[in-house]
Formats: C-alpha cells, sequence, structure tokens
C-alpha cells in the first residue's frame, strides 16, 4: 500500500461533516476521475482508511459525504425484515459509492477488508457539479451507471439461474483483471459475501464454483484466488437466457 497521508476512520465522527472545501480538493477534484491511484489521490483529496469489517456509514445516518474506493472492497447492503443480509453492491477501486437523492443513506456501507477512501463532502460534489459542465456531465455518467447496475442485479436475483449468477460475477472481475484466458482474479470478497450478494446459500454458490472447477472453466489455487481458463465458455454461461 502506497505512503500517504491518510486520516483514520474515528476522525470522521470528530469533524464537522458541514465544514468548507478541504484544502488539498484546492488543487483540483478527482472524485469524477476515472483512475485514480492512492499516491494521486492523497495530493488531491481527504483520504480515510477503515480496517476489515468496520462501517463506513449506516441506514438512515445523513449523508454528509461521498467515496470513491482507491484500494481494497466496500459491500454496501441492507437487513430485511426476515434478518437476512442482502448485498445490494460490491465497489472495487475507483468505483464511487454512497451517492444519495436523499438526505441520509440509503443503505450501510462496510468495508470487506482494510480499505482506503477517497471521502468528499457531498455539499463540495453538488457545488462543483453545478459549477463545471464537465463535472456534471461525469455525475451524470455515475447515476447512470449506477441505476443500470441496480437493474441488473435485480433482473439476476429474479430471473436467472444460480450458475449464471456466479459466472457473471466472475466475468464482472475477470474483465477487471485483463479479460482473457489465464487471468488471475483476485477476490474481493468471501464466499459468504459473495452468495449474499447473488442471493443464493452458501451451499449452492460452492456447488457452482465446483461445477466450474471440475469444467475446467476455472481454477481455484487458494480461497482468495480465482484463475480463469476456459474466458468463452464463462461468457456463454453469463449469458445464458435461463
Amino acid at each position: 500500500m502506497m505512503h500517504v497521508s491518510i486520516a483514520p476512520a474515528a476522525d470522521i465522527s470528530r469533524k464537522n461533516p458541514q465544514t468548507a472545501t478541504p484544502a488539498a480538493c484546492q488543487l483540483g477534484c478527482r472524485f469524477f476521475q476515472k483512475q485514480i491511484s492512492a499516491a494521486e489521490a492523497g495530493k488531491f483529496g481527504p483520504l480515510v482508511k477503515f480496517g476489515k469489517k468496520q462501517t463506513i456509514y449506516e441506514k438512515g445516518q445523513p449523508a454528509h459525504f461521498c467515496f470513491k474506493v482507491i484500494e481494497g472492497a466496500v459491500r454496501v447492503s441492507r437487513v430485511l425484515m426476515d434478518g437476512h443480509r442482502q448485498i445490494l453492491s460490491i465497489h472495487l477501486p475507483n468505483e464511487a459509492f454512497g451517492i444519495e437523492y436523499a438526505d441520509t443513506y440509503s443503505a450501510t456501507a462496510e468495508a470487506v477488508g482494510d480499505v482506503v477512501l477517497l471521502r468528499c463532502p457531498r455539499s463540495c460534489i453538488a457545488r462543483i457539479s453545478e459549477d463545471r459542465s464537465d463535472a456534471r456531465n461525469q455525475m451524470m455518467s455515475l447515476l447512470s451507471q449506477e441505476a443500470l447496475s441496480a437493474q441488473e442485479h435485480l433482473v439476476m436475483l429474479g430471473h436467472q439461474g444460480a450458475k449464471v449468477r456466479v459466472a457473471s460475477f466472475f466475468l464482472r472481475l475477470a474483465e477487471l483483471a485483463g479479460g482473457k484466458n489465464g487471468s488471475s482474479i483476485d477476490m474481493p470478497v468471501g464466499r459468504q459475501d459473495m452468495a449474499d450478494y447473488l442471493g443464493l446459500t452458501i451451499e449452492t454458490t460452492c456447488r457452482a464454483i465446483t461445477d466450474f472447477k471440475e469444467s475446467g472453466i476455472i481454477a481455484v489455487p487458494n480461497r482468495y484466488q480465482v484463475v480463469v481458463r476456459n474466458l468463452p465458455a464463462l461468457q456463454a454461461i453469463a449469458n445464458a437466457a435461463d
């Protein structure tokens, strides 16, 4: 991990969320930039670090900040009436989250493992979006992508079988890792988080992974890594109509 200036997560509760634009942001906002490294982010915005399973914000809390993942992975979830946890989204490096229409957060965000985040005041993001047409267009793109991802997740939960869901999950990660045979995927979440995101039991998820291994589609050197052996087969399963 890069050595940059990072505030511990506890600092969030001690700072006034209504304060003016952070001093680092005066050099230029990087929230809307598609690719950003920890070293670069540290120069252009306030970074915060959260430890494994630490809560970033809870459902119902005032939505004072927007976030962008610099390192690690973040899960956004809700607990349903029956007590079951449904993971709504998993955010990886260079993906934004916590952008809300209402004044409070609509779900709970947690660090899957150790994460580094770019944390931007919502008022600052809103002001930049109003003042700069390029930022406004980028914000619209972010919101459109978020809506599309939510729609795709809803379709997956309602209409796709277990193997299609698992294949689609691996395919997304494979594309981020290079999108070719031999691509090595560092799993951002464990099997239980994966199952909760896909709306499956952990037994069904593991069974699908075993089937892919036995078919030579993937290899699993260890629990934290997956290697794509047959990308066309994975794509065919992910794109299959169930």
